[in-house]
């Protein structure tokens, strides 16, 4: 294969909008990252919305269904791989309508499904249709077959991966584990944008920072209850960014709790980085997550990282090494764990030290590289 213009191979990644989620980032950013002399790019969209559309590389081409119907999306997928004929598809979401589609084409373009989060844990989450008994089935079943059929599948950390093929079946040798990329420079130019002067007044160091959407499986009850017995020790703040179906019952839950002058819900901040930045500490406290960009960014702004163990934050962090881990998903677990954080200045700068040089590995480029290997594997 060659890098010539006329030999370029064609890639399509098909996503059902670019909402501002995790999975929409990651298509975008390694989308427009991959070698525009070595793939013919275009993105595959069965809704033409979301705030990552302005961010699609004028390179790449565009295409949307048109349609809010679902078999009208599907003939509009299938019309569009017969038409274009990509070498390979990448699924993010949906994945058994794009590979039923894509293979109805008979045009031959393999499939890669992009999985960003353990399914068994999303299909126990009560935010989404699936959680219902019959639907968790129908959707086992679905993703069983789907995992036997797609050509490569992508998982965004190695407890992903395991989850895929205990779960649901899918052939060891068939899934790679890839990390999300993260856009280091541009995380490290937002952290230095100031604070506005009402964030500054309430600023009262030292400072816990979340961020995330205010959801089910982020579980801020529980850093709400652990940020309430780390206050019966010592003075602190926290600040969490992000909104959701949650925002009402964690407002209530903050003044129930006495807590209201100390936790602050930010709504969603197009730059969480100055927040994040100038934390002492930065807490996840979710339920599970498939990955964790959050994770990284904080580690990219210097600032230690108390998570709860999960498939894609035991991928992420060393614990001790660059940030805590909290194996129990309980209050006081997560207060001891920044706690412990917040009062030892050594541990702090180890940390801080080590977590800066690990968040290279997720440069956007060496990430597009390790997506480039994958999808020529898959046509091998």
């Amino acid at each position: 294969m060659t890098g010539s213009r006329d030999r370029r191979l064609k890639v399509c990644f098909v996503i059902p909008s670019l909402a501002g989620g995790g999975a929409e980032r990651v298509a975008v950013q390694v989308l427009n990252a991959l070698d525009d002399d070595r793939w013919e790019r275009s993105m595959y969209l069965f809704a033409r919305s979301g705030p990552f559309l302005g961010d699609v590389a004028p390179a790449v081409r565009l295409e949307s269904a048109g349609t809010s119907s679902r078999v009208g999306r599907w003939r509009g997928l299938r019309c569009f791989v017969r038409r274009a004929r990509p070498d390979v598809v990448v699924a993010f979401l949906s994945y058994l309508s794009v590979l039923t589609a894509t293979r109805a084409a008979r045009v031959g373009t393999r499939v890669i499904f992009d999985v960003e989060t353990p399914v068994s844990a999303f299909l126990t989450d009560s935010e989404y249709r699936w959680s219902g008994r019959w639907n968790r089935r129908l959707f086992s079943a679905a993703m069983r077959i789907g995992c036997a059929l797609a050509d490569l599948i992508v998982a965004t950390s190695r407890g992903v991966a395991e989850d895929l093929v205990d779960s649901f079946g899918a052939p060891s040798a068939r899934v790679h584990v890839v990390p999300n990329p993260v856009d280091l420079p541009a995380v490290a130019a937002a952290a230095q944008e100031p604070l506005d002067r009402t964030m500054q007044a309430l600023w009262k160091p030292p400072v816990i920072v979340a961020a995330g959407r205010l959801a089910e499986a982020k579980n801020y009850p529980l850093l709400i209850d652990a940020f309430a017995l780390l206050r019966e020790r010592m003075p602190a703040s926290l600040f969490i960014l992000g909104k959701g179906d949650e925002e009402s019952a964690l407002r209530r839950m903050i003044q129930v709790r006495g807590l209201a002058d100390v936790v602050h819900l930010c709504g969603f901040q197009t730059n969480p980085w100055k927040y994040i930045a100038r934390a002492d500490v930065f807490a996840l406290t979710s339920r599970y997550e498939g990955f964790g960009n959050v994770v990284v960014e904080a580690m990219a702004c210097g600032v230690p990282i108390v998570a709860t163990s999960s498939p894609g934050t035991r991928d992420i962090v060393s614990p001790g090494v660059d940030g805590l881990l909290v194996e129990r998903h309980e209050p006081a677990a997560v207060a001891d764990a920044l706690a412990r954080v917040l009062t030892d200045g050594d541990l702090r700068t180890r940390m801080i030290e080590t977590a800066r040089r690990k968040v290279e590995r997720y440069r956007i480029e060496s990430v597009a590289l390790t997506y480039d290997r994958v999808l020529t594997e898959a046509l091998a």
